[in-house]
């Protein structure tokens, strides 16, 4: 079914068929995003996409932030949590209330194309198979720069937003399969999120996408990049240091979804690029945290191996996929070095600069 919907020009312009489309629940996650959420809640408004609702999940903001949107927006459901916790847990549990078929999560920076939603959903309704589709994601600050085609993964777990940084000239034209979906704005089908399972809440900030997309191949489940649907992202305006937290959930991810066989292959060249990246961050760092970020890393998943190792156990036992077959959707070498070395752009890197 996908195939041929990939075959057909109707769907590649965007969604020139005569679909019935079902209504959607959009799930905005806010924390003290005053700055940003009316805009992003106008552009919600403006979609025409036919039926929605939507629910802000606020995460104990302090800046008054969801007394604005009660009083602005009085058709949005609102769920207000008396602590912050985190983009995994606070989604979790909102997405358990919902009763749609199709879940959407947004942040609060980002703003929508009218049409963006109607062009990403002939790619998921029908579909099975498919578990999430993902817009292209450009930057607010200059709506020519990419922020997301999509995600890439490598062998070792690392995962990179695709084209971040890069200038849109036209590269990522063609709706493809990509290894991951980033939930800055992404669309989910309930059915697959009950299957695949909910995220995994101890990934506070970043990475939760990346091992949710993981767990939902390993079960057969596929993702695709959908770039006639464009939204804008502010990125990095509710964020805290990205580089420890990454290093953190990247062997994380690693160590629960890849099978036993695969981790002794992969383990000495793993040690050995860690280093490499440990170095190079104690000479770059900015700030002690980020410079002793992959130390961090392997003290904070030693002391979380007996709550990794219990996941991992019922991952390995309910997967369809093999390892091979993952890896064939990964790419073979390691995005971090080609990060710090500066071969590949992303846009953290001009603060190293």
């Amino acid at each position: 079914m996908v195939e041929s919907i990939l075959n057909e020009p109707t769907f590649q312009e965007a969604d020139r068929g005569n679909m019935d489309f079902p209504e959607v629940t959009i799930v905005v996650l806010n924390y003290n995003g005053k700055k940003h959420i009316h805009r992003c809640l106008d552009s919600i408004f403006k979609m025409d996409y036919p039926r929605f609702k939507v629910i802000v999940i606020d995460n104990a903001s302090s800046d008054g932030s969801l007394d604005s949107v009660k009083e602005r927006y009085p058709q949005v459901k609102t769920i207000k949590y008396d602590r912050n916790h985190g983009f995994a847990k606070a989604y979790n549990i909102g997405l358990q209330k919902i009763e749609n078929d199709f879940m959407v999560l947004m942040n609060n920076d980002v703003t929508v194309e009218p049409e963006w939603l109607r062009r990403l959903m002939p790619y998921i309704v029908n579909n099975r198979e498919v578990s999430a589709v993902t817009p292209k994601m450009l930057f607010v600050r200059d709506r020519k720069e990419i922020n997301a085609a999509g995600g890439k993964c490598d062998i070792y777990g690392s995962g990179w937003n695709r084209g971040n940084g890069e200038t849109d000239n036209g590269q990522y034209e063609k709706v493809e399969e990509v290894f991951y979906a980033n939930c800055a704005a992404i669309v989910i089908s309930k059915s697959a999120w009950e299957d695949v399972g909910s995220f995994d809440e101890e990934y506070f900030l970043y990475g939760e996408d990346l091992d949710w997309c993981w767990r939902a191949r390993l079960k057969g489940y596929r993702i695709f990049y959908v770039p006639s649907s464009r939204i804008y992202h502010e990125w990095h305006a509710s964020n805290g240091e990205m580089v420890p937290f990454m290093e953190r959930y990247w062997l994380t991810t690693m160590l629960k979804n890849y099978n036993s066989k695969t981790l002794a292959k992969l383990g000495p060249k793993l040690l050995m690029l860690k280093g490499l990246v440990g170095v190079w961050l104690l000479l770059n760092g900015r700030g002690m945290r980020e410079k002793l970020a992959v130390f961090d890393s392997f003290a904070w998943n030693l002391n979380m191996f007996k709550k990794t190792w219990k996941k991992r156990l019922s991952i390995q036992a309910q997967r369809k996929i093999d390892d091979g077959e993952i890896q064939r959707h990964m790419y073979n070498g390691s995005l971090e070095l080609s990060l710090w070395l500066n071969t590949m752009k992303h846009p953290i890197t001009r603060e190293w600069a």
